[in-house]
């Protein structure tokens, strides 16, 4: 028994002990961004693809998940994941560290909400990056950040 409490004692320990455990880096938050659209779902859809290709990035798969679902016999709602990625950014990702290739590309959600709402959803790609270390790649991170943000503000912001 008294093995049983000095094993929880040390396993509860270790969990303060871990940075994942009780991180508060807000600069690479652990959960998706979420920014509400000022468009219907595939105006969203089609700026999105334009702040990418704008930015001579390419998509290079487009997710229906409606579909996906509706393959298995459910419904649901408009839900799309764009995969995007251009030959430069690829090749600073895989100059700075290129493990970090399995972090590619770089994704991002458009969903309508049953309400009507239509919300963009990713990843700050300097969280997908967090696990590799590398002077390079940090700063690469915080462009990407950058770039992303952009991209996702552009296609949710209002038609004028």
């Amino acid at each position: 028994m008294k093995v049983l409490g000095i094993f929880l004692v040390v396993s509860i320990t270790g969990l303060f002990l871990l940075p994942e455990a009780w991180s508060t880096d807000v600069r690479t938050p652990s959960q998706p961004v979420v920014v509400n659209s000022h468009n219907s779902f595939s105006e969203t859809i089609n700026k999105l693809k334009g702040a990418v290709e704008a930015r001579n990035l390419r998509v290079i798969f487009e997710l229906n998940r409606e579909e996906v679902m509706g393959m298995a016999g459910f419904e649901g709602k408009n839900a799309i994941t764009i995969g995007f990625v251009g030959s430069e950014l690829e090749h600073d990702v895989l100059r700075a560290e290129p493990r970090a290739v399995l972090e590619m590309p770089l994704k991002i959600a458009v969903m309508e909400l049953d309400d009507g709402r239509v919300d963009v959803i990713y990843y700050q790609p300097s969280y997908l990056f967090k696990h590799y270390q590398d002077k390079d790649l940090d700063k690469l991170k915080r462009r990407m950040d950058i770039l992303v943000g952009t991209i996702v503000k552009e296609a949710a912001e209002k038609n004028r």
